[in-house]
């Protein structure tokens, strides 16, 4: 993948994420402002880009799925098991981030945090394996 080709797939992709994840955030907490779900969305798709361009979360997800599990390349372990370790990354860090956006620093935070990590996850993997493909071939065909 060329860096333009990344470029591309990085915000596609962190489009689709901060989209799925903040509205099952939102909708777990109870609902929001249409600006909070908005404003939520830009801090998630923001704080996702940052760590895609500062981590090599790809990498570790081969790791985790062709070193660990030494599952092949375009095996159905493959694909489930990078997807499942990108994701609890990224879900990892953009929902402490976002937790920590809404309630600072206070007591319980984690606790807090957990309420809800669960079920972004199953959200964010189940929504990573449905836009892999799609956004790889829209980010290497766009000119």
């Amino acid at each position: 993948m060329t860096n333009g080709q990344f470029f591309k797939w990085n915000i596609i992709t962190n489009v689709c994420m901060a989209l799925s994840i903040n509205t099952a955030a939102t909708l777990l907490a109870g609902g929001d402002t249409f600006a909070g779900w908005v404003t939520g969305c830009c801090c998630a798709f923001t704080v996702n880009t940052v760590a895609a361009i500062l981590l090599p979360v790809g990498r570790i997800g081969e790791w985790f799925a062709q070193g660990l599990l030494k599952a092949s390349p375009g095996q159905a372990l493959e694909f489930l098991a990078r997807n499942f370790i990108i994701n609890a990354i990224y879900v990892t860090i953009v929902s402490f981030c976002m937790a920590l956006l809404h309630m600072g620093f206070v007591p319980g935070l984690f606790g807090i945090w957990m309420e809800t990590y669960v079920q972004l996850h199953i959200v964010g993997f189940l929504t990573s394996l449905m836009i892999e493909k799609p956004v790889a071939y829209v980010a290497g065909h766009l000119s």
